[in-house]
């Protein structure tokens, strides 16, 4: 029956349409696209439809626009790509496990080539995040905030510019849902714990392990996020604290470290 049927969302059928046709190659870099008047006319919708795909597709560096000229095409490199593939997965909360599980990959990836790569000053820059939560109480949001640029740094120091580019995508959506995490499971040891591994070995060029540390910091962080959807799903309306007392956690691997392996990383 007709009222069974799904609604058509005509500003995504119009987005995924112009997509195709920059994807496609028809168009080169540089080039001017066509007016608003004459998209509308070309896919038969709404000048306001027009403008909303357009503005989508400006904030995702696709576009350009420049007053009195037009709007222009950028360079088709690969932030293209990831701008119009990472935000498309994080539409629904449901997607959040799958971009954990794509994320363990990648930060996996990063942590090794860190290890090999980083310099004197990504190492510096790697260790203001555990100063700066050592003197102070941290709220959720400046707690998953500078977690987040913790992981971006650790890609920066990979010297790898695409792990760095999909981190930066992927970090805005990851540091609002983290706010969340830290009020439904507000002890972070663990994740700090990890943290603190993971730098000690990228410090001490231990590239493997490293890798394994990260590896298991995210597994961790997956299990978290498997227990927050099935939670958020039974209690919809969740509101995370404004405040969790997260003073000095970052120490806590000084009583563990010696269990790694049976020696001590420090």
């Amino acid at each position: 029956m007709e009222s069974n049927k799904k609604k058509v969302n005509v500003t995504d059928q119009t987005y995924e349409k112009i997509m195709q046709m920059i994807l496609s190659g028809s168009m080169r870099p540089g080039e001017r696209i066509p007016s608003e008047n004459e998209l509308k006319d070309i896919y038969g919708v709404s000048r306001n439809t027009i403008r909303t795909v357009l503005n989508r597709l400006n904030v995702l560096g696709i576009l350009e626009t420049r007053r009195g000229e037009g709007t222009f095409l950028k360079s088709l490199g690969t932030e293209v790509y990831l701008n119009n593939f990472v935000p498309s997965i994080l539409i629904n909360s449901t997607d959040l496990l799958g971009l954990m599980e794509f994320r363990r990959g990648v930060e996996t990836a990063s942590a090794r080539l860190a290890a090999i790569n980083a310099t004197k000053e990504d190492i510096e820059d790697l260790e203001l995040y555990f100063k700066e939560l050592q003197h102070k109480d941290v709220s959720n949001h400046e707690f998953a905030t500078k977690t987040s640029n913790f992981h971006l740094k650790i890609a920066i120091a990979s010297k790898n510019e695409l792990f760095v580019r999909l981190l930066e995508l992927i970090k805005w959506i990851m540091t609002s849902k983290m706010e969340d995490f830290l009020y439904f499971k507000p002890n972070v040891e663990d994740s700090s714990f990890y943290h603190s591994m993971v730098f000690r070995c990228i410090k001490q060029r231990k590239a493997d392990e490293a890798a394994y540390m990260m590896d298991r910091h995210m597994m961790l962080l997956l299990e978290r996020v498997e227990d927050y959807i099935e939670y958020t799903r039974n209690h919809p309306h969740v509101n995370p604290n404004s405040l969790v007392d997260l003073k000095n956690v970052t120490n806590i691997y000084n009583g563990r470290e010696e269990n790694y392996n049976g020696k001590n990383t420090g």
